[in-house]
């Protein structure tokens, strides 16, 4: 992954650009006509600038504004993709794209068996048309293919040498932008990169809830741009352990062996078990902090005889047969250890004094928690060595090693969870219900299964709800808002239980929902104070006399497992719905690129299965099938062309256009985009791979317009099958499923996946459709309850009125919330105008498009014109 700058990473993120130095002298500036210049270069990316920062632009010198026109240009168009070469194997895409694929499929395998050099043609049995492609060596004939409309070799589809006369130049070769509808994003002037900085800095540590990929990128490189001086920025308390080890292992890992104690003095305070010394430790060593396991990618080569089919069609042919060649195959092993970094005498005797400093049951508990990852990591820290100054070490050792370095058995050792699931198996809830107070987080997690546990026995259900209740002021915002949005659907029977097991991806499974449903006066009690203690702690938030929320904010979720999530220019959670626009055409598109020092060919294939209500498979566009199309002919989805390889630096394109109103017509109900690997390295393994939609009005034009990106995202991992998401054609309606699937080490395809796509995508559309997780729209509505005086409501559709609801003289947080929740009291207004807002305001968007008052708190999913100031979970801290 390429590493950006603390500056590159507010553009990104807030649409910041900083301005150094002092203002040039009225006749050494560079003026408004060169900056217009600039400003129409990015706004070929989907950028407009603000007219302040124009201003300041143009009073900087003719070298500097250059320079910084092509450093914002670089950064914006790595972050959109507009950075890369994207030409399909179709140069004419979406137009001259066969019909018939079988057809073109029976020309390229006999033009690879039967077509010789300097022969005549094959197909029309012309004399000197023929010419041999380097590196593949295939003939290929410019009558019968095109090479104006061909940008890799006809036959094997790999990139080749584009000099050869086969190539001829095309149209296509120099399209234009094409002729779009842009809503573009604000650039405005930053005011300082530190003080930014810090803002964000902190606003990340400050998280509740594990992050995602994207944000522990930006920590990460603020620590490692700023080191040391973000010590001083620290906040009391930084609630995600996870965090703590990223900063302080960076900073480890940045600093000199003198500056080393420094670090970890600042980080004893941040410490508190044995688990959060192991992060560090991981960190330190290039390893990931949440401790889920490091996955070792090995390849396999070895030779592979060709199949009997295909001797078979030789030997038809005439031809000699395919000779074995040698194939690489890509296996992942997960394992519970790392390359642990060196560790000097001094950082050892550091580590150990912190471990020395709790109490010796919490961390041998702690420790076998991560059991193989300390008896791996205790080789190189050799406690025993120093087993008179750490007794308590060297003891908690012994037992995670389940021996004395003498041999001798460790002791039994029997810590609290062991504990818990002992009152389980022994059906006492309320002994268990007492065990779990003590750790209130525990308590969270299992009060369902405590309440199981009691079964029907009214006095335990009673006393393990008081426990609930008790302990609920020491619940994590973000298990509050779970609890919330949870407890309600166990009233009754869920058609499907999906878990999204902890991991580097998403690979969710499911299972039917044989629990006993929970009575309602337990539901009631349990989410009465969870909702108490949501509002308290919101309430103690700065009060605002307005919030404006977006009514389409309904279908989206509240972050959780956010490690899981895939990269992406846009944060859209897991499970997440947005709506299509009307007369969009809907453009796929995936990228990859492979290393420079490897060898070996990858291919990865971009396909669409469609699907009707029932999730019958109604047909497929892809490699194997370019053009999906009725029996009248009329075309549901085009590609652009298989590609077989991506060699380094340009990598390869695949293109697929869906024509969404064809489709419906021809009983088609949900189109899924499937990321297949077939051959060649895991998704991990490559030097880039991204995938993502643009939702065009012009089908024509440059085949990849940036300014028409409305999702981008990294591919990750080594599933071979990747369902990023589902489109409901019928409720024009884009479903974020963002879930991995194992597949074959090799050879997926979109018919292959369609076991996976069935059972996957209906399942995680009914599940997050069913309420069982917070959304952002009644995340925003607790805090309106708990701090306005006035709030607006901007409904799904632009052509609906917004309407206002007013707090009540007295009205207290619960009963506000009962009425915003049901819009009581809500009176419509023809429009919103940004001039009657009443500020500082919160606002919580679906698209940042209206102008806020200056100090404003904004959350946008689409950052348009909004300053944006938060994430979503900032929200939850």
């Amino acid at each position: 992954m390429t590493t950006i700058s603390v500056r590159d990473l507010l553009l990104i993120r807030k649409g910041l650009v900083f301005v150094d130095g002092p203002k040039a002298a009225r006749d050494e500036a560079a003026g408004f006509p060169l900056v217009r210049a600039a400003a129409l270069n990015l706004s070929d990316l989907g950028y407009v600038l603000s007219s302040r920062l124009m201003e300041r632009m143009a009073r900087m010198r003719t070298p500097e504004l250059a320079a910084l026109e092509r450093s914002l240009r670089t950064t914006l168009a790595a972050h959109v993709g507009g950075d890369r070469k994207h030409e399909p194997l179709f140069a004419s895409f979406p137009d001259g794209i066969p019909s018939d694929t079988f057809d073109l499929w029976v020309k390229k395998v006999l033009a690879h068996f039967l077509q010789g050099e300097g022969q005549p043609c094959l197909f029309c049995r012309r004399i000197g048309t023929t010419h041999v492609l380097a590196p593949c060596a295939h003939v290929v004939c410019d009558r019968c293919f095109d090479g104006a409309k061909y940008t890799a070799c006809p036959v094997c589809e790999h990139r080749v040498d584009r000099l050869s006369p086969f190539f001829r130049p095309s149209a296509a070769q120099s399209r234009g932008l094409p002729k779009e509808r842009v809503t573009f994003k604000l650039l405005d002037l930053g005011e300082g990169v530190l003080a930014e900085a810090r803002a964000l800095f902190v606003s990340l540590c400050e998280r509740k809830q594990a992050m995602s990929p994207t944000d522990v990128t930006a920590l990460t490189t603020i620590v490692r741009e700023l080191r040391d001086r973000v010590i001083a920025w620290l906040p009391a308390k930084i609630p995600v352990k996870e965090n703590v080890a990223r900063v302080f292992g960076t900073l480890l890992t940045e600093a000199r062996a003198d500056e080393q104690p420094a670090v970890l003095a600042a980080a004893r305070g941040h410490i508190g078990t044995a688990t959060d010394v192991l992060r560090m430790i991981a960190v330190l060593s290039g390893a990931d902090a949440s401790l889920q396991g490091e996955t070792t990618v090995k390849s396999v080569t070895r030779e592979v005889a060709p199949s009997r089919w295909w001797g078979r069609i030789a030997q038809i042919l005439g031809a000699a047969p395919p000779r074995p060649k040698a194939q690489t195959f890509w296996v992942s092993i997960q394992t519970r250890r790392f390359k642990v970094a060196k560790l000097g005498r001094p950082m050892r005797r550091a580590l150990f004094t912190i471990l020395e400093g709790f109490h010796e049951e919490s961390l041998i508990e702690d420790m076998l928690r991560h059991r193989s990852y300390w008896v791996w990591v205790g080789e190189f820290l050799h406690p025993h060595e120093h087993a008179k100054r750490f007794p308590k070490v060297a003891r908690a050792f012994t037992v995670v090693r389940k021996k004395a370095p003498d041999g001798t058995p460790a002791p039994p050792f029997q810590g609290f969870n062991a504990k818990v699931d002992a009152t389980a198996r022994a059906g006492d809830a309320e002994a268990m219900a007492r065990l779990l107070r003590a750790r209130p987080g525990e308590l969270a997690r299992r009060f369902d299964h405590a309440l199981r546990v009691a079964g029907r026995d009214r006095g335990a259900i009673d006393g393990v709800v008081a426990a609930f209740v008790e302990a609920s002021t020491a619940f994590s915002t973000p298990v509050l808002l779970t609890l919330g949005s949870l407890l309600p659907t166990r009233v009754a029977k869920a058609g499907t239980r999906i878990f999204f097991p902890k991991g580097a991806t998403a690979g969710g499974f499911s299972m039917p929902d044989e629990r006993p449903v929970l009575p309602q006066r337990v539901v009631t009690a349990a989410v009465s104070a969870v909702e108490a203690e949501l509002l308290r702690r919101f309430g103690a938030k700065p009060k605002v006399q307005d919030v404006v929320i977006d009514d389409a904010l309904r279908h989206v979720i509240v972050p959780f497992n956010e490690r899981t999530a895939s990269r992406s220019a846009v944060a859209l959670p897991r499970g997440s719905s947005v709506h299509v626009p009307d007369g969009k055409l809907v453009r796929l598109f995936l990228h990859w690129c492979e290393p420079e020092s490897r060898g070996y060919d990858t291919d990865v294939d971009l396909s669409v299965g469609f699907y009707d209500a029932a999730w019958e498979h109604v047909g497929v566009c892809s490699f194997y099938q370019l053009k999906c199309a009725t029996k009248a002919g009329d075309v549901l989805a085009v590609s652009g062309g298989d590609l077989r390889n991506a060699p380094f630096p340009d990598g390869a394109t695949e293109l697929v256009d869906v024509h969404r109103d064809v489709a419906l017509r021809a009983g088609v109900r949900y189109a899924v985009m499937i990321v297949n690997a077939y051959s060649g390295m895991p998704f991990s393994q490559l030097e880039r791979a991204f995938a993502g939609v643009m939702l065009r009005d012009d089908a024509g034009g440059a085949h990849f317009d940036p300014r028409t990106v409305e999702l981008k995202f990294d591919l990750q991992g080594e599933n071979g099958i990747y369902l990023p998401l589902v489109l409901d054609l019928e409720a024009s309606t884009l479903h974020w499923v963002d879930t991995y699937s194992q597949g074959e080490i090799a050879w997926n395809t979109a018919k292959r996946s369609t076991a996976a796509v069935r059972r996957i995508c209906p399942e995680t559309i009914a599940y997050f459709g069913s309420g069982v997780r917070a959304t952002m729209e009644g995340l925003a509505i607790l805090h309106a309850a708990a701090r306005a005086d006035r709030v607006i409501f901007r409904a799904e559709r632009a052509e609906a009125p917004a309407t206002v609801i007013e707090r009540a003289p007295g009205e207290d947080a619960r009963a506000f919330l009962g009425r915003l929740r049901s819009r009581d009291g809500a009176t419509p207004i023809p429009a919103l105008d940004p001039s009657s807002l009443r500020g500082p305001l919160l606002a919580v968007l679906h698209r940042g498009d209206i102008e806020l008052p200056e100090k404003s708190a904004c959350y946008a999913l689409f950052r348009e014109r909004s300053p944006v100031t938060l994430a979503a979970s900032d929200l939850l801290s």
